[in-house]
């Protein structure tokens, strides 16, 4: 959490860089802090709310890599918006202050997550909004801080094989784990074979922190980490740190049924993010990074996968 003087420096901050529309911060109220960022709601002299995120620099990201970080999530929020699916707040402006840089943003008053149904058809419709026939994204982006290569592939399979490289070359998996990984590097097209995958927009961070519902009860999603990807891709990360129901995914499956193979892929995709997990906050993650690669390695070993 941001200490007094740096949290009145990101005051003094807001009102020079004019993004609360020109009004005067009457009111800067702490709403939560995590392990990446702080986050408060600006109130204006007038009356006006305003979403600030605030992210100070470290030994591990200084103040230009804060800056990127928060160009690349207006980029994705604004992708988000042009699938005109979910209620997505809208990116105001990036801002500096001396220990890092700030995100402003509409303010929505959030509330928990309850018709699971409504954004399990909603989630389909963002991954059937019609975009780019190739993989990636304009920019390279952020998943957490690991950063996350979105250059733009012909090939689902390569793109997925550049990702999931660069996660595993930053882990500290024991020598057999790191094996299996080289094993899935090498026979990732086998989990592959006679599956047409049409790029679709991931939000890309989809866990229940990231997700809720307005005032009206409409869904709303926030915190991307967005690419045009395989749209089974975007479930792995909700089956690790999701609490959601059955009434979601079987409101997606009616609009994109499983495709063959649906089951045996689906440990890569939550492989990426627990990788993730392992190098942004250690050792804690190992164990089931190990349990996942020991599933995947069992799958290859069959006689015949599919």
């Amino acid at each position: 959490m941001a200490n007094p003087e740096s949290t009145s420096e990101l005051v003094r901050a807001l009102n020079d860089s004019g993004l609360c529309r020109g009004d005067t911060i009457a009111l800067l109220t702490p709403i939560g802090s995590s392990k990446i960022n702080d986050t408060y709601r600006a109130k204006t002299a007038n009356g006006c709310q305003y979403f600030v995120k605030h992210h100070i620099a470290d030994a591990t990201m200084d103040q230009q890599a804060c800056i990127e970080m928060f160009e690349a999530e207006v980029a994705g929020l604004s992708a988000l918006r042009q699938t005109g699916t979910f209620r997505v707040p809208q990116p105001l402006g990036i801002g500096k202050v001396s220990d890092g840089a700030f995100l402003v943003t509409e303010f929505i008053q959030l509330q928990p997550l309850n018709n699971q149904q409504k954004f399990g058809q909603m989630l389909a419709a963002m991954h059937l909004a019609k975009g780019p026939e190739r993989f990636g994204f304009d920019i390279d982006n952020y998943i957490g801080t690991t950063p996350q290569l979105n250059g733009w592939k012909e090939s689902w399979v390569d793109f997925l094989h550049t990702r999931l490289k660069f996660q595993f070359d930053q882990a500290p998996l024991p020598e057999k784990a790191q094996r299996q990984a080289e094993q899935l590097l090498a026979n990732l097209p086998v989990f592959f074979q006679d599956t047409t995958i049409v790029p679709s927009m991931i939000h890309g961070d989809l866990w229940s922190g990231n997700c809720a519902e307005d005032e009206n009860r409409e869904p709303v999603v926030y915190d991307p980490a967005v690419y045009w990807g395989h749209n089974e891709s975007e479930l792995g990360i909700m089956r690790l740190f999701g609490r959601f129901g059955d009434e979601l995914y079987e409101a997606y499956h009616a609009h994109l049924p499983k495709a063959p193979g649906f089951d045996k892929r689906a440990p890569i995709y939550e492989l990426y993010h627990l990788v993730n997990h392992l190098n942004m906050f250690g050792v804690a993650y190992l164990d089931r990074c190990i349990r996942l690669l020991q599933i995947i390695s069992n799958l290859l070993d069959q006689d015949t996968m599919f």
